[in-house]
């Protein structure tokens, strides 16, 4: 299969590396070349890493599969173009036309967006149809989960297609039927964000991320994670949500990154990252029924909405947010219902 991938940062190269290593030709593109050969560059490394865990045979005969694209005019065979340009609406935008019009109607167009509603960017693309999201989890070589969603305009042919491209390169997809905002997997976290935020008045940081990973099984604490993921990042995907109906609501994120303090990648946030910071025992805190129970009730309203079926919940934030067990089966087994 001829796959192309606009954007070569973090998500782009990583998805560019997905596909090389299930056998596809890939092309890259973007509009900084020295970012290109810095992609080139780390697929080179991380699958170097994974030749010595035995993952990988040949690293030279998967990075000659990846080819360098001097401008978009050059997309015009390809099966799959996925777009992971930077979360900016006109920027995805100007992309996606450009892209889309040069292309075969046939041909999938994907974006990698995790904020703005797929509709939306719809409209910028000739033959619209054919058009949906494909949103990977990152790092997304080592996670296993990609949401595959439905705009408004994507026909079930296409929806199908892209479902079982996710699967023949070797990832679980969740389909995601209908176009909400945060689609499944984010969806749910920012509840669970925005709940350990209300509370912060009752409750210290520290309690809070005890019991979200010590009693709910979170790889690290609600507030870590935050920190871990950016915290203006964080602040720049509710704002986008929130104008689109999804209200979120953190005062003390705001605060931090007004204050410069934007998480681990500033060195400070809700936890000193001059050391990685550890979670320590400590007393009180909320019940672990509190803290996700915001969230189980969106997993009971995306079902009734027919977003998604309770096991593709379970299974899509086992995988996304790396829980032991699902959110809804946690939810039942805390007695909400």
């Amino acid at each position: 299969m001829k796959v192309g991938v606009i954007g070569a940062g973090q998500m782009g190269s990583g998805i560019a590396e997905v596909f090389a290593l299930a056998g596809n030709e890939v092309k890259i593109y973007d509009v900084d070349r020295g970012q290109l050969d810095r992609a080139l560059k780390n697929i080179k490394w991380s699958l170097s890493k994974l030749a010595e865990k035995g993952r990988v045979k040949d690293v030279e005969e998967i990075m000659s599969r990846l080819h360098v694209s001097e401008g978009l005019s050059s997309f015009q065979t390809e099966e799959l173009v996925v777009e992971a340009v930077f979360e900016d609406f006109n920027v995805k935008a100007k992309t996606l036309e450009e892209v889309s019009r040069r292309l075969s109607p046939e041909s999938l167009i994907a974006t990698n967006t995790s904020s703005i509603p797929i509709t939306e960017l719809s409209r910028a693309v000739w033959s619209p149809e054919r058009f949906l999201g494909m949103h990977f989890f990152n790092p997304p070589v080592l996670m296993e989960l990609v949401e595959v969603i439905k705009g408004d305009s994507t026909r079930d042919v296409y929806f199908n297609k892209a479902l079982e491209v996710v699967r023949n390169i070797g990832k679980t997809a969740l389909p995601v039927r209908k176009d909400v905002p945060g689609f499944v997997v984010n969806r749910i976290l920012f509840r669970v964000f925005n709940k350990a935020c209300s509370i912060l008045d009752r409750y210290t940081v520290e309690q809070v991320d005890w019991v979200a990973y010590y009693d709910l099984g979170f790889p690290m604490g609600i507030f870590m994670l935050l920190d871990y993921t950016g915290l203006d990042l964080n602040l720049s995907i509710s704002k986008e949500v929130a104008k689109r109906g999804l209200k979120l609501n953190c005062p003390e994120v705001e605060k931090l990154v007004a204050n410069g303090k934007r998480g681990a990648k500033s060195g400070s946030g809700f936890y000193d990252w001059k050391e990685r910071p550890r979670i320590e025992r400590v007393q009180g805190g909320p019940s672990p029924k509190e803290l996700i129970e915001d969230a189980f009730r969106e997993g009971l309203w995306l079902i009734k909405e027919g977003v998604a079926t309770e096991e593709e919940i379970d299974k899509g934030t086992m995988l996304g947010l790396g829980l032991r067990s699902g959110i809804m089966t946690m939810g039942r087994r805390l007695g909400l219902s």
